[in-house]
């Protein structure tokens, strides 16, 4: 686990799927949870900083993939926590609507999971929201890799919490085609979060981006985006 700035922790050694500790004088906020079986190493993480379970208040899923929303229920369940999401993913987390097919490896394992993938959405997030943690954020629609997929923006902390609307592995990347909705929309969404103000990148995949994080992005985005 590290800490990437004051209070805001990148957990390690989870699986699939980069989860965001942060912590505040009043509780703790999630973003992400990891694909499933992978509670009790957030549960470790909190620990570690010297809090109890009773003080994670609320979970944020970036959209509904699995390796995002895989722990979501064993955390409510024994913290209490308020669940949110943005509404245009909703019906895929509450078993509304079917997700999207996936092929390979991920396939196999949104197949496998979606039978029991009935999660209850506390509190359906859109554009302009703000989720009390790390001095306010404000909720930025960034559709594409999945209808709802959404980043954070602390403004004041000058952090992006980004999901999976880009990756950090051997370089900047998309999402890759075979989970995303709409590529396109995927690319639009990338240009937009690069005009935001922001000195670290938080992906849901990969290493932070710290330090002129902005910048790469809107610098990698117009050479291989565009």
């Amino acid at each position: 686990m590290d800490e990437v700035a004051t209070g805001v922790y990148a957990l390690s050694g989870l699986k699939m799927g980069r989860s965001y500790l942060i912590e505040d004088e009043d509780g703790l906020t999630l973003i992400d949870t990891s694909s499933p079986s992978a509670s009790q190493g957030i549960l470790d993480a909190i620990g570690a900083i010297g809090r109890s379970p009773d003080d994670l208040r609320t979970i944020v899923a970036t959209h509904y993939h699995f390796d995002h929303t895989g722990n979501v229920a064993a955390l409510v369940e024994r913290t209490g926590a308020t669940f949110c999401a943005h509404a245009d993913d909703a019906p895929y987390i509450d078993g509304r609507v079917m997700w999207l097919p996936m092929q390979g490896i991920a396939g196999k394992f949104v197949d496998s999971g979606k039978r029991h993938y009935a999660l209850r959405v506390d509190r359906e997030l859109r554009t302009g929201d703000s989720v009390a943690a790390a001095g306010g954020m404000e909720v930025v629609h960034a559709p594409g890799h999945t209808p709802g997929s959404i980043a954070l923006h602390a403004r004041g902390r000058r952090l992006l919490f980004a999901g999976d609307a880009f990756m950090h592995l051997a370089g900047l990347m998309l999402p890759p085609s075979m989970s995303s909705h709409d590529l396109v929309e995927a690319r639009r969404s990338v240009a937009r979060l690069a005009e935001l103000d922001f000195d670290i990148a938080l992906p849901g995949h990969g290493r932070p981006i710290v330090g002129r994080a902005n910048e790469k992005l809107a610098d990698w985005s117009r050479r291989w985006l565009a």
